[in-house]
C-alpha cells in the first residue's frame, strides 16, 4: 500500500489519473476551488440519472478516507468501468494540504450544504441535479473515535442490514466505537440513525442534503483518526467492499 505522500493534492491526481487511464473512467473538473480543482470521476457504467456517489476529503484533516477510496479504486481496478460509479476524490485539498478540517476561509465545507452554501457545494449540486443514486457514501474520519461507526439514513423495508454488514466487514481490524452516544445522537452497536429533522438548513451536511434530494441509501463512514494510517486506509477499504457487495 503506498501511503508516500499522503497529503499531496498533486500526487492523489497523479494516482487518480493512472486509476482512470487503466479502468477507462472519466475525470472531469466540475470547480476550481480554494486554487485547486476539484475532480469528480465518472464510469462508463453510470449513465443517465442513476449510480453510485461516494465522496472523501471535504474535511481535510481526515486523510485516511480520502486514501482509502484511492486504495479501494486500486484495488478494484479491473472492475470499476462495471459499476455505476460518480466518485468525488477529495473535495477539500488545500485542507487536506494543511492538515485542516476547515477550507481556507476557515468554514467547514460539510455544513455547506444548505441555505449558505459555498461555490464548491453549489457547483457539485448544480452537476448532480435531478439525479438519483441507488447508494451514496461518504467517507469520513472521526478524532475523538475510539472505534469505527456510521451514520445510516434509509428508506424502505430491509433497508437497515447494509449499516450491519459494513461494520461486520471490519472484524479483526477495528472495533466498533464503545460510545452510546455521539454528538447528542445515539449510537445502536456502532449505528447512528439520526432524524433529519434536527439539522439546520444553514447547517446541513453533504449526505443529508444527498439523502432529501438524490437517494433512499444514505451512508457516512467513520474510522478513528488517531489509530495508524494504513489501518484506517484498510477500513475504508474493507467498508466500501461491504457496501457495494450487501
Amino acid at each position: 500500500m503506498n501511503l508516500a505522500n499522503a497529503h499531496k493534492y498533486r500526487h492523489l491526481l497523479k494516482r487518480w489519473r493512472a486509476v482512470s487511464l487503466e479502468a477507462g473512467l472519466k475525470m472531469i473538473p466540475v470547480s476550481r476551488f480554494d486554487g485547486y480543482k476539484i475532480y469528480e470521476i465518472i464510469s462508463p457504467a453510470c449513465s443517465g440519472n442513476r449510480g453510485i456517489y461516494l465522496s472523501a476529503g471535504i474535511h481535510g484533516d481526515e486523510v485516511g478516507a480520502v486514501q482509502g477510496l484511492l486504495c479501494w479504486a486500486e484495488k478494484n481496478v479491473r472492475n470499476l468501468a462495471t459499476l455505476p460509479l460518480r466518485l468525488f476524490p477529495c473535495l477539500n485539498p488545500w485542507g487536506m494540504e494543511e492538515n485542516s478540517r476547515f477550507c481556507q476561509t476557515g468554514g467547514d465545507l460539510n455544513r455547506l450544504w444548505g441555505g449558505g452554501k459555498s461555490a464548491l457545494t453549489a457547483a457539485i449540486q448544480n452537476r448532480i441535479q435531478n439525479m438519483k443514486f441507488h447508494l451514496i457514501l461518504n467517507l469520513h474520519e472521526d478524532y475523538d473515535a475510539d472505534g469505527a461507526y456510521l451514520y445510516e439514513l434509509t428508506r424502505g423495508p430491509r433497508s437497515k442490514a447494509r449499516g450491519e454488514k459494513m461494520l461486520q466487514g471490519l472484524e479483526g481490524l477495528i472495533p466498533r466505537d464503545s460510545r452510546e452516544s455521539i454528538e447528542k445522537r445515539k449510537v445502536r452497536n456502532g449505528i447512528i440513525r439520526p432524524r433529519p429533522r434536527n439539522f439546520l438548513a444553514d447547517e446541513l451536511p453533504e449526505a443529508l442534503y444527498l439523502f432529501q434530494n438524490h437517494t433512499d441509501h444514505s451512508y457516512t463512514v467513520e474510522t478513528p483518526s488517531e489509530l495508524d494510517l494504513e489501518v484506517r486506509v484498510n477500513a475504508q477499504v474493507r467498508m466500501i467492499e461491504a457496501a457495494l457487495t450487501s
